[in-house]
């Protein structure tokens, strides 16, 4: 979202009202064939990709998004919890555009992933956040090793969250492929949801600092 946000207010704007009139007319379509014959709902797997790339610019404007990083995002984020997602296809398309698919692209991801808690660290340490803030995620990208090193508690995940998983596999199948380089299909049986205390989180700064270093100068 940071190339988004080097853009004119007024711009900005205007990719989003433009963009949230043409999902209204794509919408208002769709909606139309699901009358006419159920078997268009199965088009929801298409749909919701769709609706995630063009509302992406009026929900950051709005504040609905909020970005720790530029392909990390969290949806209605409070003092309480911080529920962590990876970016949409918009953000994709700005910010990982001329980046190579497979190693590349992946350890590009996990700067990201590492820069977002470094980001909440950061907001713990200032005040702007409270310790007591519980960071969460739900992935199939990140091993349990590597959860459990940076400090993460593990557990199963939600119905609830599995079911937007499932709707979102055709972003997570080009996103997943790209990380591999070639076509390859997400195991999502592998979903997994880890999550930490911001206290806990302060303590590994060093750690996630470090990691950054590491892959950016790999």
């Amino acid at each position: 979202m940071k190339q988004f946000n080097r853009i004119s207010a007024i711009a900005r704007w205007g990719v989003a009202i433009s963009f949230t009139m043409f999902l209204g007319l794509l919408l208002t379509g769709w909606i139309q064939h699901v009358n006419e014959s159920p078997i268009w709902a199965a088009g929801i797997f298409v749909m919701v990709p769709i609706i995630q790339f063009f509302s992406t610019p009026l929900f950051t404007l709005l504040g609905i998004y909020t970005y720790y990083s530029p392909m990390v995002v969290s949806l209605g984020s409070n003092d309480r919890v911080i529920d962590l997602h990876n970016g949409t296809s918009f953000d994709y398309l700005l910010e990982m555009r001329r980046v190579k698919p497979g190693l590349p692209w992946k350890k590009r991801m996990l700067v990201h992933y590492l820069a977002a808690l470094q980001q909440i660290i950061h907001m713990i340490e200032t005040g702007k956040l409270p310790e007591s803030v519980t960071v969460s995620g739900s992935s199939y990208f990140l091993s349990q090793r590597s959860a459990e090193r940076l400090g993460f508690t593990v557990s199963k995940t939600s119905f609830f969250k599995k079911l937007n998983i499932y709707f979102n596999y055709l972003d997570l199948l080009w996103a997943y492929s790209l990380t591999k380089g070639r076509l390859a299909f997400p195991n999502l049986r592998n979903i997994r949801t880890v999550s930490i205390s911001g206290k806990e989180l302060v303590t590994k700064k060093q750690k996630v600092t470090s990691l950054i270093e590491r892959l950016v100068q790999a």
